[in-house]
């Protein structure tokens, strides 16, 4: 992909993929979930509801269990000394039955109801489902002698359901009363079949299968290892959950029952569930490619027009960089491609003008390079023949002419000097020093000049010849107006806080006017360098701030008549590859 053309392509599928892939997955994944959640809301009411009918139907049953257990004749009969085959046991038989016959009537889910002493009498009517061995076994279970209502179930019966209630006289149990439920009964209540291939099961609490639905049997064979792994805790809200049997997935609900502490659970198979939301992915996975077959014709065409004009600046740029250099792209769009053609053009006319000022300019530069070099004769000439006054004042005793002579060959060796910008303060003071013994004969001694500076200071850098245009400044300003007037300029330099130092050059001459440090500040000061050294305090200030940033330079107080100051702010360098790294950092 290194052309426009494919990497536009790309873009464009990559754009349309990570649009229509997040939007499908979303869609697909709200949409199972959706139906995941309908599902479990269906069944869940579903199973409510078939607890719903048990709850109410147990508790119909149980009522007709109390209205017998609780009838006087019918204790009377299990306590009576009658026995068979006498009249009156008949008669007695007869009664009973009859009572618990009607008490049964109309109930369709009773198959039939028996009523067992501990003495061995027993009532019943109805078909006998159960057999009497097993019934008077019922006899033995010390539990069900609680006065409350037991609901058992008979797996060995064809899934035989029992409501036992005790029978009580006096406080004391005397018999049981039993309420057999038809065959059918817990299909009546649970086939509720909500959803295609689900299964309905029944558990109690031992994990003993009391009732299923549907035909699977390999679903069916697992149901108490659902429950087992399933959370036994869960009340009558239940959620639905994943569940793997045998290589398939079931989305699975449980209710356990406060009457009878069994647990109903519902399982759905999720390739039903699921049946639409597949066919719904198959249609987007559909559009998605039709799609990017679409943006893949589309793209082709659009980036073959949007790219044609790029071809033709790519070829002008192409012969320019084979040297030809007047050749121009002929693009006459109003686009950021017509655009950049019209800059190309623009940018290729001035580089062919700048190429010619370049040359003009190389010719002019060795031109200059020729002058300078001829230049450099004047002060070397000056600083050879000083040195020849001094030899000479030497020779016919004149030591005056020889110290001024030295001074000032000293100050023209350091000017000429052009390696070393930046020297310690050490070496300006002396500068400085070669400067006063200079004047001291102009101004016959009537200015003092006393020096001051830190110990720490005089190892740190300055750009040279920035004290001596000051001093200059002074003894022309503040006391050359007045030949007869004497006075005192202090040179003092000291550490500040921080990393920075000041230098402050005081006097007691004439001072400045507000207008003449206005004039400073604008640089108009530069008019006076003609009468002293040809460096005023302007270019002071400009190669300090060039030299060590825009934070430092120097400022002026003046106090007419009084006093004038100088102050020179400075950083604490001591090694000229750390304030040369400085400045190139500031430049960068």
């Amino acid at each position: 992909m290194r052309t426009i053309q494919g990497k536009m392509f790309m873009a464009f599928s990559i754009m349309i993929c990570l649009a229509i892939i997040p939007i499908s997955y979303i869609t697909y994944q709200n949409a199972s979930s959706v139906i995941e959640e309908n599902a479990t809301t269906f069944i869940s009411d579903s199973i409510r509801r078939a607890d719903e009918k048990l709850r109410s139907t147990m508790e119909e049953a149980d009522q007709v269990a109390k209205v017998i257990v609780t009838r006087d004749m019918v204790a009377q009969s299990l306590l009576s000394d009658t026995a068979a085959p006498s009249y009156e046991w008949f008669q007695e038989k007869k009664q009973v039955e009859d009572y618990i016959a009607s008490m049964a009537a109309y109930k369709t889910y009773i198959q039939r109801i028996s009523v067992m002493g501990f003495n061995g009498k027993l009532f019943q009517n109805g078909f006998a489902r159960i057999n009497q061995t097993k019934l008077q076994g019922l006899i033995e279970k010390g539990e069900l002698r609680e006065n409350r209502r037991h609901v058992l179930f008979d797996a060995s019966t064809e899934n035989s359901m029992l409501l036992v209630r005790p029978l009580l006289t006096g406080g004391k149990s005397i018999g049981l009363g039993v309420i057999e439920f038809h065959p059918d009964f817990m299909k009546r209540v649970f086939e509720i079949q909500p959803l295609k291939g689900s299964v309905i099961g029944v558990v109690d609490g031992r994990g003993q299968i009391i009732y299923h639905s549907g035909s699977n049997e390999n679903v069916i064979s697992d149901l108490s290892a659902v429950m087992t792994d399933m959370n036994k805790g869960i009340g009558s809200e239940a959620a639905g959950r994943l569940k793997e049997i045998n290589g398939e997935t079931y989305l699975t609900v449980q209710i356990a029952s406060d009457l009878t502490g069994w647990t109903t659970i519902g399982m759905v198979p999720t390739s039903e569930l699921l049946r639409e939301v597949e066919q719904i992915r198959k249609q987007l996975i559909l559009i998605t490619v039709l799609v990017l077959l679409a943006v893949h014709v589309i793209s082709i065409v659009l980036s073959k027009q949007i790219t044609k004009n790029l071809k033709r600046l790519h070829n002008t740029m192409k012969r320019v960089g084979e040297g030809q250099l007047k050749a121009r792209p002929r693009i006459d769009a109003q686009d950021e491609v017509g655009q950049l053609s019209e800059m190309f053009t623009t940018m290729m006319t001035n580089v062919q003008e700048l190429m010619e000022e370049t040359e003009e300019r190389g010719r002019q530069k060795r031109e200059a390079e020729y002058r300078a070099l001829q230049s450099q004769i004047n002060p070397h000439f000056l600083y050879n023949t000083l040195n020849t006054i001094n030899y000479l004042s030497k020779i016919q005793q004149v030591p005056n002419i020889g110290e001024i002579s030295a001074a000032l060959v000293e100050l023209m060796r350091f000017a000429v000097d052009q390696k070393r910008d930046l020297i310690p303060i050490r070496e300006e003071l002396e500068l400085l020093k070669r400067y006063l013994s200079i004047q001291r004969y102009r101004f016959m001694d009537r200015i003092t000049v006393s020096i001051d500076a830190e110990e720490a200071t005089l190892d740190c850098l300055i750009p040279k010849f920035v004290l001596q245009p000051i001093v200059e400044n002074a003894l022309l300003h503040g006391f050359g107006a007045s030949s007869e007037r004497a006075g005192r300029i202090t040179v003092k330099s000291y550490c500040r806080e921080g990393s920075d130092m000041t230098i402050d050059v005081t006097d007691n001459g004439a001072g400045i006017s507000e207008e003449q440090l206005e004039a400073l500040h604008k640089h108009e000061s530069e008019r006076h360098a003609r009468e002293g050294t040809g460096i005023g305090i302007s270019n002071v200030k400009d190669r300090i701030r060039l030299a060590f940033g825009e934070q430092y330079g120097l400022s002026i107080v003046s106090v007419p008549g009084i006093l004038t100051t100088v102050e020179l702010r400075l950083p604490q360098c001591k090694e000229k590859g750390v304030v040369t790294h400085e400045l190139e950092n500031r430049f960068r």
